[in-house]
């Protein structure tokens, strides 16, 4: 259910029209209510000099015109959002335009907006043929000029934003702080059982070696959004049966495609009867799209910041600075992922027998989403390389098993074949060749006791 929650709030988050539907409802009850307050209250509470709106035709005229200029600004707001969106299609990717959209302050702005244009379309029309001294202008009035005052400095807000927010750097830090946010939020999540699981040192069958009669299909085509792992448990469980999972969110299946194992741990149910009583309750729970969610799936959200510098360093672009700071926040955002030291996870019921044990991302796995394309796009640069050697030698100092330090030299030798066999000028070779003897010497440190 959890899994399923967070699907829905994605979907909800990164769409623009949410926040100016809430924003519209607001202004519309905000005039219903304040129409009911009489001018004498009004009189009492504003200062003398200010004006007092007492003639309705005066009133719908001045609403009215600053209606026609919010419908402007709002035109004006929407076109502007649709040019910063191509351009970030063009220029970052169009996988950053989920993040242009779910950008809280663009979805506010818009919102502030449409909810002063609906406020005011509320007054004017609850006015209707309302006598020529109406006893609730005053307040209604005040307000709809106070709300086109706010509309007018949130516009120059709205404005310096969007100018900001397509700027690479910033793009970066806003692709790589909601990266960091996902993996603590999976290792919050992750964390127990993959301890259990490495303590026990479980490994998954190859789906090739599965029976029929024991193996678990895919229901859906598509990628895997999330796996409710708590309800999953309770459905093996309660069918006393023991499920392996060989996907993971991310991973990309077809229907009919064998993804796990279903094995009963009692001769309650035989082994040929099980999977097809648990093949349903199972699926449920195993969420199918047609995309990948950057919430729940770390590599995905690995690769939004790969594909910034996988942009930057293609020869149209040519722009390897971009390419440095990527580099820089994948190194910042690493060190997160080192909580994830073994590829698989246990879920126990409570008398402590396993009834899950499924396939999760690892470090190394993210090691590779976020290094492997950018050295192979710059192999020969070696104004790249050397920033890449650089946090690979930070990381090996911070690395939590044996296991991860020796990916972390692995993928130092893989830059330094990479350098050897593209990069022409011998010098330049030279400091690559010297960065990766750093890290062959370095130690790291020795992980403390768990």
């Amino acid at each position: 259910m959890f899994q399923r929650f967070i699907r829905i709030w994605e979907f909800l988050a990164y769409s623009l029209w949410l926040s100016p539907l809430l924003f519209a409802a607001g202004g519309a009850v905000l005039a219903v209510l304040l129409i009911q307050i009489p001018n004498e209250a009004a009189n009492s509470i504003l200062p003398v000099f200010w004006p007092r709106f007492d003639q309705l035709a005066t009133v719908r005229d001045l609403l009215g015109t600053l209606l026609a200029t919010l419908v402007t600004v709002t035109t004006f707001a929407l076109s502007i959002t649709m040019v910063v969106l191509t351009l970030a299609a063009g220029s970052l990717g169009p996988r950053m335009i989920r993040n242009f959209m779910g950008d809280s302050k663009t979805q506010n702005a818009l919102g502030i907006f449409v909810g002063s244009i609906l406020f005011l379309i509320t007054s004017l029309m609850l006015m209707g043929d309302a006598s020529e001294i109406a006893p609730a202008l005053q307040v209604v009035t005040t307000a709809g000029i106070a709300l086109f005052v706010v509309c007018v400095f949130v516009l120059i807000l709205f404005v310096h934003h969007l100018g900001r927010s397509i700027v690479a750097d910033e793009v970066i830090q806003r692709v790589g702080n909601n990266l960091e946010k996902t993996i603590a939020s999976a290792s919050n999540t992750l964390n127990d059982p993959i301890r259990a699981a490495e303590k026990a040192q479980i490994t998954l069958p190859d789906t090739l070696d599965i029976p029929d009669q024991e193996a678990l299909y895919a229901n859906h085509s598509g990628y895997v959004q999330g796996i409710d792992y708590e309800k999953l448990r309770d459905v093996a469980q309660m069918q006393d049966i023991c499920v392996s999972l060989m996907v993971r969110a991310g991973q990309h299946v077809i229907k009919g495609e064998i993804i796990g194992q279903i094995s009963t741990t009692s001769t309650a149910e035989t082994p040929q009867t099980a999977p097809a009583t648990c093949q349903s309750k199972i699926g449920d729970h195993i969420l199918i799209g047609n995309y990948r969610t950057a919430m729940l799936d770390i590599e995905f959200a690995l690769r939004q910041l790969v594909e910034l510098a996988l942009r930057a360093l293609s020869p149209g672009v040519n722009d390897p600075f971009t390419a440095i700071a990527v580099i820089y926040r994948l190194g910042r955002t690493l060190p997160h992922a080192m909580a994830f030291r073994y590829p698989v996870g246990i879920w126990r019921d409570g008398d402590d027998t396993i009834r899950i044990q499924a396939l999760l991302s690892d470090f190394t796995g993210m090691l590779g989403a976020a290094f492997d394309q950018i050295r192979q796009s710059a192999s020969a640069k070696p104004d790249v390389l050397l920033p890449m050697a650089e946090i690979i030698e930070s990381l090996l100092k911070l690395a939590k098993t044996d296991h991860q330090r020796i990916m972390l030299r692995d993928h130092a030798r893989m830059i330094l074949r990479a350098a050897n066999r593209d990069i022409p000028e011998k010098a330049d070779r030279n400091a690559v060749e010297t960065a990766i003897n750093r890290i062959l010497r370095c130690q790291g440190n020795t992980p403390p006791s768990q």
